[in-house]
C-alpha cells in the first residue's frame, strides 16, 4: 500500500472542546481556507489534510466550519473575494488528494460551484483516504493517507462525443467522490477503531432497562438536547434513556443490510415492561445490547426478552423471507444474514424530522463505506424514506451502489413489509438469490 501522506502523531485532545462534548478542528478555519493570511502558512498541506482527516472521523460538519468563517468574512467589504478564495484553496487540497489536477474540468466553473460542493467533496476524498490508529498513550494516535490516483483525463474520455450534456455530465462526476470509491477497499480494522459506540456500552450496568442518565454518542448531546427543547410533538421527541440502536449486531458480517430509519419507542414495552424483569433477565439484555455498540456478529440472534422489548418487529418482518429462502424449519437462518441499519440510532415513538445530520450519524455513513468498498457481496435494502438515506450517504457512494446494482428501493413507500407485493418481485427474487447462495 502506498501512502500519500506518512505517518503523522496526533493527539486526541486536539480535536475536542473543553467541555469534551464537541468536535473542533485544531486552529481557526481561516487556516484552512485563506491562502493571503499569515496563519494559513503555519501548517503544511499535510498536516491540515491529517487535522481535517481526524476531526472528520470524530463527527465534524467541515462544511459549516468552513461556512462560518466564509460568512463572516463576507460580511466586511474587504474580504469581497473572500469566498472564491476559500474556493480555490479547497480546488487545491482536492488536486493533492487525486494527485491529477481537476482544472481541466471545474476550474472555468469555480464561481458557480457552490463552497458545500466542494467542502462535501474534500471531505469525502479525505475519508477514503485517511486513516488511524492508537498510539503509544491514550490521548496520542498516529494517521496517514493512502495513495488513490484519480486520472480526469481517463473520465474526460470515458464520456464520449455522443453523451448527452456531455460537458455537464463529466463536471457532475468529477463533483462526487463516486471515481475515488471504485478503487477504495477500507480496512474492517479501521472501522472498529473509529467505534466510540463503546463508551456507552461500558455504562449498560445494572438491574433496570431504563437508566436514570442519558446515553448518547459522543459529539450528538448539544445537537439532541436542541432538537428535544424546541421539539412540540412529544411523540417525535428522541428517548435517550434506553440504549441506542445504530444496527444489528452483525452489521459487519450479512449479507442482506436493510437501511431503516430509528427504532420505535412503546412505553408499556421500553419502559414499563423492561423494569419488571428480573435481574438475570436484565443482565442477558444488556449483553444483547452491548454486542449491539460493539458489533460483535457473533452471536446474532438475541435473547426472547430482547424481541419481546422489540414487540418481534423485525422477526415477523423477516419470517417470510427466510421461509422462502431456507424453508420453513430453517427459516430463522435469515438472522445472521441480515442486518438492520437505523438511519438514527435513537428511538422516538414516531419518526423524528431532524435537519442535523449528528456525528453518529456520519459514523454509520463510513460503516457503509466499509461495506460498500470491502463487502461487494452486501446488498442493501430500503424499505422507505429513501430520500433521507440518499442525503446521507452522499450522491458518490449512492451512484456508486445504484450502477452496481447493490442498491434495492422498496416499490411501496413507507411499508417495512418485506415480501413480493411489497418489495417488488424483481427486489424480492434479487435477496433470495442473494440470502440462498453459501
Amino acid at each position: 500500500m502506498k501512502l500519500l501522506i506518512k505517518e503523522q502523531k496526533l493527539n486526541e485532545q486536539s480535536f475536542w472542546a473543553s467541555d469534551d462534548k464537541s468536535v473542533k478542528l485544531p486552529l481557526g478555519a481561516r487556516t484552512y481556507l485563506d491562502s493571503a493570511a499569515v496563519e494559513f502558512d503555519q501548517l503544511t498541506i499535510e498536516q491540515k489534510l491529517c487535522y481535517m482527516g481526524a476531526a472528520l472521523t470524530r463527527g465534524l460538519d467541515l462544511y459549516d466550519e468552513f461556512k462560518e468563517d466564509v460568512d463572516r468574512h463576507m460580511k466586511d467589504p474587504k474580504y469581497g473575494g473572500y469566498e472564491d478564495s476559500a474556493k480555490y484553496s479547497l480546488l487545491k487540497y482536492l488536486n493533492y488528494l487525486r494527485e491529477d489536477s481537476m482544472n481541466i474540468i471545474v476550474f472555468k466553473e469555480i464561481e458557480h460551484i457552490s463552497l458545500e460542493t466542494f467542502t462535501n467533496l474534500l471531505a469525502d476524498e479525505i475519508l477514503l483516504r485517511y486513516s488511524e490508529y492508537s498510539g503509544s498513550n491514550y490521548q496520542e494516535f498516529v494517521a496517514s493517507f493512502t495513495s488513490i490516483p484519480v486520472c480526469h483525463a481517463d473520465i474526460i474520455s470515458r464520456f464520449g462525443e455522443n453523451t448527452p450534456n456531455r460537458k455537464q455530465t463529466i463536471i457532475n462526476y468529477t463533483l462526487t467522490s463516486q471515481e475515488t470509491i471504485s478503487k477504495t477497499k477500507i480496512d474492517k480494522d479501521y472501522i472498529l477503531h473509529l467505534n466510540i459506540w463503546y463508551k456507552l456500552a461500558c455504562k449498560l450496568t445494572g438491574e433496570n432497562l431504563y437508566f436514570d442518565n442519558d446515553l448518547i454518542y459522543p459529539g450528538d448531546e448539544e445537537f439532541i438536547y436542541d432538537y428535544n427543547s424546541k421539539n412540540k410533538h412529544p411523540e417525535t421527541k428522541l428517548i435517550t434513556r434506553i440504549p441506542p440502536e445504530p444496527w444489528s449486531e452483525n452489521i459487519l458480517n450479512a449479507k442482506l443490510v436493510i437501511l431503516s430509519l430509528n427504532p420505535g419507542y412503546v412505553e408499556y414495552l421500553n419502559k414499563t415492561l423492561a423494569n419488571m424483569f428480573s435481574p438475570k433477565i436484565v443482565e442477558g439484555i444488556l449483553n444483547d445490547k452491548k454486542r449491539i455498540l460493539y458489533m460483535d456478529g457473533n452471536n446474532c440472534d438475541p435473547s426472547e426478552a430482547s424481541r419481546i422489548l422489540g414487540d418481534y418487529y423485525w422477526y415477523k418482518k423477516l419470517s417470510g423471507l427466510g421461509t422462502a429462502v431456507h424453508g420453513e424449519k430453517n427459516k430463522e437462518k435469515i438472522f445472521s444474514q441480515v442486518a438492520i441499519c437505523q438511519y438514527l440510532a435513537y428511538a422516538s415513538s414516531k419518526s423524528p424530522e431532524m435537519k442535523k445530520i449528528l456525528p453518529s450519524q456520519k459514523y454509520t455513513r463510513m460503516v457503509i463505506m466499509y461495506l460498500a468498498t470491502s463487502r461487494k457481496d452486501v446488498k442493501f435494502l430500503i424499505l422507505r424514506s429513501w430520500k433521507k438515506w440518499k442525503k446521507l450517504l452522499g450522491d458518490g457512494l449512492w451512484n456508486h451502489l445504484v450502477e452496481n446494482d447493490r442498491l434495492l428501493i422498496s416499490k411501496h413507500y413507507r411499508n417495512q413489509n418485506i415480501s413480493e407485493n411489497n418489495t417488488g418481485a424483481e427486489n424480492y427474487q434479487k435477496m433470495i438469490e442473494l440470502l440462498g447462495k453459501n
